[in-house]
């Protein structure tokens, strides 16, 4: 209807939540932030709650012009997929009347509060006590029914779950901040308020641990971000960084080189044992091989030469020398006329 609006931070566009949608769904946060506006007046028009019974996740992408936005809504906690239709979480506290009332109620008090003590004197007047006046009580009533920003437990799959002792999760926030990670809280609140557990968190640190400079900080920050019971520790990071890629081809190309190094180096070493083999059985055989007779050396020849073939014809051309001799004196050591 005319004059209706909806409640929108002014720093949505660098909320982690927006930069894991656009990351997702690869647009620039701008852009998901005026999605995000019409999604949010669709819902503010034609649900009283939040939900959206009938409407499906396809239904909502088309509606908005870009593919996977649902998934990434409910990556981020903000959309919800139920048996029947869609449930945008916590949407009275920022959209349906109520929350309307309660936002123009701070804004008056926020505007009282910086009246100067002339002006604040002048409140005597009846008509300016009156709204002070009301102003006073529904702000009173505001803090009186709205929820608390941070409940203990979340809600999986219709089970309350219970988050387990502040303890852990001091202990993820402060190995975020070893990380360099800035302020994790809302990260780690916007995790918890998804079910999961500082394992879940930990697990997700041990992939970025895993993969050393393939991301920075704010990847640690906007995938703890995004953690929920189910989802993969290993799914939901961006592109590593080139200068990861960079290195690790420089270390798959070291290995390699250290590889082709080591084969050398066997190859050599093989080569040197079986030169100081043939020095030896020559030192041994040879004497032995030079004192056969013609008939015998011949036939000593056709048992380890064969019949044809490069090591006969040289034998016949040249005699015992060369590779046949060593041929010859292998023959020998091994007991052939020993």
């Amino acid at each position: 209807m005319a004059g209706d609006w909806i409640k929108i931070k002014t720093d949505l566009a660098t909320d982690p939540a927006v930069i894991g949608i656009a990351a997702k769904v690869g647009l620039d946060e701008d852009l998901v932030v005026g999605k995000l506006c019409r999604f949010w007046s669709w819902a503010n028009t034609h649900t009283e709650n939040g939900h959206a019974p009938s409407v499906t996740p396809v239904w909502l992408d088309m509606y908005l012009g870009v593919t996977d936005i649902s998934d990434a809504l409910q990556d981020v906690g903000w959309l919800v997929v139920v048996d029947d239709g869609l449930e945008i979480p916590k949407f009275d506290r920022h959209n349906g009347k109520s929350a309307k009332t309660r936002a123009n109620a701070r804004e008056r008090k926020i505007r009282e509060r910086n009246l100067s003590r002339s002006q604040r004197d002048k409140c005597h007047a009846p008509s300016v006590t009156k709204a002070c006046h009301a102003a006073a009580r529904e702000e009173k009533r505001r803090e009186e029914t709205t929820p608390p920003l941070n409940p203990p437990s979340a809600v999986v799959a219709g089970h309350a779950v219970t988050n387990p002792c502040p303890a852990a999760w001091q202990g993820v926030e402060g190995g975020l901040i070893e990380l360099g990670v800035f302020a994790p809280g809302p990260a780690i609140e916007a995790a918890r308020a998804a079910g999961a557990t500082p394992e879940d968190v930990r697990a997700v640190l041990d992939v970025y641990e895993a993969k050393p400079g393939a991301w920075g900080p704010g990847a640690i920050r906007n995938r703890v971000l995004i953690c929920r019971p189910g989802l993969d520790a290993a799914a939901g990071w961006p592109e590593p960084s080139k200068d990861y890629h960079r290195t690790r081809q420089a270390d798959s190309e070291e290995e390699d080189r250290q590889r082709r190094r080591a084969e050398h180096a066997e190859e050599e070493t093989r080569n040197a044992e079986t030169k100081l083999a043939a020095v030896e059985r020559e030192q041994t055989w040879g004497p032995v091989l030079d004192q056969l007779r013609p008939n015998e050396l011949d036939q000593l020849a056709d048992t380890v030469l064969g019949q044809t073939g490069p090591a006969v014809a040289h034998y016949r051309r040249h005699g015992a020398s060369g590779m046949v001799r060593g041929l010859l004196l292998a023959a020998i050591s091994q007991g052939g006329q020993a």
